[in-house]
């Protein structure tokens, strides 16, 4: 949405977002002659020299020297850009902005009618939470008490199959835009139903206190354990941060922590951690790396200890290092997730175990060191070279420096010889690089072959219409292709409904038209889906041959690419960031080519 922003809508602000109060919601303001003083947030401090001045309606720190007006703040504090700030303070003091007249007007009013229905919603499985004792004894059973159901709006969807979707017809919203807000389903048979049925349910809800979405946990061990609004209009899973409108509103965010789930982020909650989020249902992504660094300024990752934990720890650490963010690891005792661990152990040992939270390169080297037998000469050479790999990718060379002496002096290995192995690596990416042909370059700088290209761009469409002949074909499929791999924009968007829908265990016939009517398809894709071929009786082998041709197209595509970085490198006196980055891309070099290989 798009406002009209101007002098006027300025002043308006000013006058209305009165700084002191404002200001009072994020530091401790204490009266000090005509001003008010406290400890700025921009930067550590014990004496306060962060002023705050109610006549003239500015702040200014003399430590750091930051100052400005209330929109200024938002800015700084709430890690905003400006439209945004303007954006959040009128919605904060219920000022009312122009819409930009290029604005979509439909797309607002639908944004606006998805917010209702949804908050409608939550008022709903809130109220029905009292109602049912068996829902609300499970939370009790769980040591969650009325004061936090309260805080979180933790609700229950009654066992019915239409009692959400008769309240809010009731309310006057229409089968449609219920359907498209993700609340109800439509059956094979025409029916509509609620999507929520017998759980436990969680608001979704962003940092201007709008309800975007639900997620739903059963009272037993039925599966899908866990149930989540789809991406709507208003609501995009990878985009968003539960937990993110409590924690938007502390002053104090020296700390965040990511949790993998609802119940993990309550139980901190309730025990005293009010600082910590859970990603929705999906491995952390770049939008929500984004929020974590706007909200927290240092990070800890508490995610549970089994292989799967394990595994999104490590993507989530690569995710937080791209945007310049250098994350704590917290590994819990016993493998426990962070609610089983307060639970059984409480706050004051939660909080020990985040003091000892590992340096993300410690807890790499960790992982490094669990795969080898250091009693050995073999795995203790093996260990230290796949740790001297990890140091050589690290940018700065003093946090190098630092950490190579670290391991040098924990395993009892020389710190020449660690020094010394980085730099033949070093070295020797740089000769292989300079040995790399001209007929080579060329062939780099060529496009990729059209037949190759129209080949991807039939199998991806000729694979679309196996997964949608059936589940089984779909999962066959999902197991070596993902949603994004999908060149095709509009292959992807069937195959990450499909998802959705199979894992929501509904029915999936009705799919092209509705993702047609959300316009999110169009006729001209239909068709060419139409007559895609498929042979339904040899249907395995054939899935296994396109799944094939995507995979090797892929790796083509993505062997192209790094050669052509590396060309870009093609100069003497590199600095030592470019020797990293070349090292790091011989290796995936090498990587890809003993793929393509085996891909043969």
């Amino acid at each position: 949405m798009s406002y009209v922003i101007n002098d006027e809508v300025l002043n308006e602000i000013r006058d209305k977002a009165e700084i002191v109060d404002l200001i009072s919601e994020y530091v401790d303001l204490k009266k000090s002659g005509s001003n008010y003083m406290g400890l700025c947030p921009f930067h550590s401090e014990k004496t306060p020299s962060f002023s705050v001045s109610q006549s003239k309606g500015i702040f200014h720190c003399f430590g750091c020297g930051v100052g400005g007006d209330q929109i200024t703040f938002i800015m700084k504090r709430e890690n905003l850009g400006f439209r945004e700030s303007i954006e959040f303070l009128a919605d904060k003091y219920n000022i009312v902005l122009q819409e930009n007249t290029n604005v979509n007007k439909e797309i607002t009013d639908k944004k606006n009618r998805a917010y209702s229905a949804n908050k409608e919603a939550a008022k709903f499985y809130f109220n029905n939470l009292r109602k049912s004792k068996n829902a609300y004894n499970y939370l009790l059973r769980r040591n969650i008490d009325h004061k936090t159901i309260t805080r979180f709006a933790i609700g229950y969807a009654p066992d019915s199959w239409d009692s959400l979707y008769k309240y809010l017809k009731g309310l006057g919203y229409k089968d449609e835009e219920l359907e498209e807000f993700n609340l109800i389903t439509k059956t094979k048979n025409g029916n509509y139903i609620d999507r929520f049925r017998n759980r436990i349910i969680f608001p979704i809800i962003n940092y201007k206190s709008k309800v975007i979405g639900f997620g739903g946990r059963v009272l037993d061990d039925s599966l899908p354990k866990y149930l989540n609004t789809r991406d709507t209009i208003v609501f995009n899973k990878g985009k968003n941060l539960y937990n993110l409108n409590l924690v938007s509103k502390e002053s104090n965010r020296k700390k965040i922590i990511l949790v993998e789930g609802y119940m993990d982020v309550i139980s901190l909650y309730k025990s005293g951690i009010n600082y910590s989020v859970a990603s929705l249902g999906t491995a952390l992504t770049e939008d929500q790396a984004e929020l974590i660094k706007r909200y927290g300024e240092e990070v800890y990752i508490c995610y549970d200890g089994d292989s799967a934990g394990i595994r999104a720890t490590k993507r989530a650490i690569d995710v937080l290092i791209s945007k310049n963010i250098s994350p704590k690891i917290v590994n819990l005792k016993e493998g426990l997730d962070p609610d089983d661990y307060i639970e059984k152990y409480g706050k004051f040992n939660f909080e020990v175990e985040l003091k000892e939270g590992l340096n993300y390169l410690d807890y790499k080297i960790v992982k490094i060191k669990e795969n080898y037998n250091l009693e050995t000469s073999e795995g203790l050479s093996k260990f230290t070279s796949e740790a001297a790999k990890v140091l050589a990718g690290v940018k700065n060379p003093i946090e190098q420096d630092v950490y190579i002496d670290k391991v040098a002096r924990k395993y009892n290995v020389s710190k020449d010889a660690i020094t010394s192995y980085i730099s033949i690596l070093n070295k020797n990416n740089k000769f292989k690089f300079k040995n790399i042909s001209q007929e080579k370059d060329k062939e780099i700088i060529t496009k990729i072959d059209k037949n190759f290209i129209e080949a991807r761009q039939k199998a991806e469409l000729q694979i679309i219409k196996y997964a949608l002949y059936s589940e089984q074909n779909y999962e066959a499929i999902y197991e070596y292709i993902k949603p994004h791999e999908f060149k095709s924009i509009n292959c992807r968007i069937i195959f990450e409904e499909l998802t959705e829908i199979y894992n929501a265990h509904e029915d999936a016939k009705n799919i092209l038209d509705n993702l047609k009517e959300k316009k999110l398809i169009d006729d001209l894709f239909i068709k060419e889906l139409k007559y895609a071929d498929i042979d339904i009786y040899n249907s395995e082998a054939v899935i296994k041959e396109l799944i094939s041709t995507i995979i090797k197209d892929e790796l083509e595509e993505n062997r192209n690419k790094i050669l052509i970085e590396i060309k870009s490198l093609d100069k003497d006196n590199l600095s030592q960031e470019e020797i990293l980055r070349l090292k790091e891309l011989i290796e995936k070099l090498n990587e890809l080519n003993t793929k393509l290989k085996i891909s043969q």
